[in-house]
């Protein structure tokens, strides 16, 4: 038996509970990872995962098992990682996930200009709004807005996930002068036409807040509910509402003239807060293989240009 690759199978099996997302994962039939796996427990003489018609799971044996051999086995997985690449053979597979929308929005441009001078890279792109565990979930490098990182993780900020208020001029200057005023209250945005944003976990609300501390849960009129970024977007400059956007996706849009800021006399945020900090996050082992160091840095570098 090939006991490493069995151990590789049960930690995946164990992690995600479910032999068919593990052999789509690792590239092998889920026939085979049962079978290495049940000579692994016939080796050891425990049941190591518990199988019925419903789901998958690991026993209790099992679950002290893989908390045993996890971080072995992320040390030889990068071991073998660092000692195969050299700094002039950049090839082999990186594994990223981000947030959907920053990563079309600004990451991709990015990793079309690194393919583009290291071809022989395979990216693999996943964009998650779920949280990543680094050494955990099959990932190198993972982008993701303000939470803190777990043990052993480096965090880098690339930008201010700041929201703005905005809409067309004309659209604007509608509104002033059916309110006949140029500054609005947190009262006025209720009447506005909003576009509002659904995400896996539900419609997007919107908060008010005058020192950043104390928020409140704005009641609003949406004329548009949608669960793409872009679509709300073509909406807006269609003149049909204003809408809630990071800044980082308008602000080419700004600088043009096409939207414009609302002017407030609060805070207005889709979340309890004003900001939240947009991090790269890598583990520290992984960012000695030069593969995953050069595009760290790639990434780093071009935002810290634009």
């Amino acid at each position: 038996m090939d006991k490493l690759r069995a151990l590789r199978y049960f930690k995946r099996v164990a992690e995600v509970n479910s032999f068919t997302r593990a052999s789509e994962e690792l590239g092998v039939p889920p026939s085979s990872i049962s079978r290495r796996l049940r000579d692994l427990e016939s080796e050891l003489g425990v049941e190591l995962i518990k199988r019925t018609t419903r789901d998958v799971s690991t026993t209790e044996l099992g679950s002290v098992y893989y908390h045993s051999i996890v971080k072995a086995l992320q040390v030889i997985d990068e071991a073998d990682e660092l000692v195969s690449q050299h700094m002039g053979a950049m090839e082999g597979r990186i594994r990223i996930s981000s947030t959907a929308s920053y990563g079309e929005k600004i990451l991709f441009p990015i990793l079309q200009k690194f393919r583009e001078a290291y071809p022989n890279i395979i990216l693999d792109l996943d964009y998650s709004e779920q949280r990543v565990v680094l050494g955990k979930d099959p990932v190198d490098i993972a982008i993701r807005a303000g939470y803190a990182p777990e043990e052993r993780v480096v965090a880098k900020p690339l930008a201010k996930d700041e929201f703005k208020l905005v809409t067309t001029s004309r659209l604007l200057e509608s509104l002033q002068q059916k309110m006949g005023k140029t500054r609005f209250s947190t009262a006025d945005i209720e009447h506005f036409p909003t576009l509002l944003f659904r995400s896996v976990n539900g419609v997007m609300s919107w908060w008010s807040s005058s020192d950043g501390d104390n928020w409140e849960k704005l009641s609003l009129q949406p004329v548009l509910i949608c669960n793409s970024g872009e679509s709300i977007l073509q909406a807006m400059l269609a003149h049909q509402g204003v809408a809630l956007y990071p800044i980082w996706w308008v602000k080419n849009l700004l600088d043009s003239g096409e939207l414009v800021e609302v002017p407030l006399e609060q805070k207005v945020s889709p979340r309890q807060q004003s900001e939240l900090d947009i991090f790269i996050l890598y583990q520290q082992a992984k960012y000695q293989i030069p593969k995953v160091k050069t595009c760290v840095d790639f990434i780093v570098k071009h935002l810290e240009s634009t």
